[in-house]
């Protein structure tokens, strides 16, 4: 969603495009598990805007739409915004993204566990859920460099499951012995 002072797309509102989207959902939670997507755009790895964007004015209308979890692009936008959502979103999941899809540079599992640690402040783990800021395979990143984010945003979540005491996720891929492997810096 788009500011929603006014009109956020010609004669629709905030309000207006919750009803859209609990309307489309109308049913499936209770057949499955619905997250609402929110994103910045990502025109051939572009970003659209040229200042950093704030998720606070659309998280009142965030909070009312009908889905069990709700994306945030935290790592291209930054951790300002994880306060506010911890505040405001109380009953849904909140999915942050912890690997930009906008550049190649592979982020370090230590700036992943970083960015989880801060995002703990503010949402309980059992409501965290980490994920890529947005697709990476539509917009011409190549495989070799989503694998390697992909293997780095595994390691940086195990660093912290670890601090936490909770399970960590098997990694292969990581694994000396297969072909993608993470170096320490």
């Amino acid at each position: 969603m788009v500011p929603v002072r006014g009109k956020t797309f010609g004669k629709l509102d905030a309000p207006d495009l919750v009803k859209i989207f609990n309307n489309t959902v109308k049913g499936l939670r209770g057949k499955t598990e619905v997250w609402c997507h929110t994103c910045w755009g990502n025109p051939s790895q572009q970003r659209i805007f040229a200042d950093v964007q704030s998720y606070q004015p659309t998280l009142e209308a965030l909070n009312q739409v009908d889905a069990d979890a709700l994306t945030f692009e935290t790592r291209s936008s930054g951790t300002g915004d994880l306060k506010a959502i911890g505040e405001v979103i109380k009953d849904k999941k909140v999915v942050i993204g912890v690997i930009d899809h906008h550049t190649l540079q592979v982020e370090r599992p230590d700036e992943i566990a970083a960015l989880i640690r801060e995002a703990l402040k503010h949402i309980p783990p059992e409501r965290l859920i980490i994920s890529s800021d947005c697709g990476m395979g539509r917009e011409g990143m190549g495989r070799r460099h989503a694998s390697y984010k992909m293997v780095s945003m595994v390691l940086g979540t195990n660093m912290v499951r670890k601090e936490l005491g909770l399970p960590q996720a098997e990694c292969l891929a990581a694994d000396q012995g297969y072909s993608i492997t993470m170096t320490k810096a």
